[in-house]
């Protein structure tokens, strides 16, 4: 999705109520925005939240989601707005990072912090480089799952 802080900023508060989140979230959330499924429906131009994909698209555990309030959100990187769609790396991120035991917010910690395999960079900010992302994530998932055992 787009990096509209604004919108993100607007979304953040129109969600929580007006109250302020956890300052993880709201970093997230203004930057990507964080989204009910009824206006990431609408946004990827599915309709309403009742709609065959966004059903299937969210009931299949394919996306991330954070609980922040009761209401369950989802953040706006993994999406391609232009397209309609999930971004293809990020569903293959997701795969492993559950496969390996991770929450859904840890995941998306993961994707919003600094790597040293990027470089520096955010997983986030390279995500048109699946090779490399890919990379970085089989390495962090592994290590933590070699930690952990």
């Amino acid at each position: 999705m787009t990096h509209d802080k604004d919108r993100g900023q607007a979304q953040l508060h129109s969600s929580a109520g007006g109250q302020d989140r956890p300052d993880r979230w709201a970093s997230i959330g203004g930057e990507f925005g964080l989204y009910p499924i009824g206006e990431l429906a609408e946004r990827l131009r599915f309709g309403s939240s009742e709609n065959l994909r966004a059903r299937q698209l969210t009931g299949k555990a394919r996306v991330l989601a954070i609980a922040d309030n009761g209401t369950v959100l989802y953040p706006g990187f993994q999406f391609d707005e232009a397209d309609a769609r999930m971004v293809p790396v990020v569903k293959d991120i997701i795969r492993q990072g559950r496969a390996a035991g991770w929450s859904d917010e840890e995941l998306v910690l993961w994707f919003c912090r600094a790597n040293k395999q990027l470089g520096g960079k955010r997983p986030v900010d390279v995500l048109g480089d699946e090779e490399r992302i890919l990379t970085a994530a089989a390495g962090d998932l592994q290590s933590a799952s070699s930690a952990a055992g």
